[in-house]
């Protein structure tokens, strides 16, 4: 593994251990608005739609703001 990528991931396990639910909420943020710009390219939409991407990214911070209440 480059020396890149594994600083990078040390990184992300330290975060994990000091701030879970942040960093599990951060992370699947991410994926989801990976996963729906792929999704969106695939299924032939031209121009990406923003507001669907950011419901999506959103979501998963839900648990956060519940939490700080």
């Amino acid at each position: 593994m480059g020396s890149l990528a594994k600083k990078g991931l040390n990184q992300y396990l330290l975060q994990l251990q000091r701030h879970p639910l942040r960093t599990k909420a951060i992370t699947a943020g991410v994926l989801s608005a990976i996963s729906d710009i792929v999704a969106q390219k695939l299924s032939g939409i031209e121009k990406l739609q923003f507001r669907r991407l950011l419901l999506k990214v959103v979501k998963p911070f839900s648990h956060l703001i519940c939490i700080h209440i």
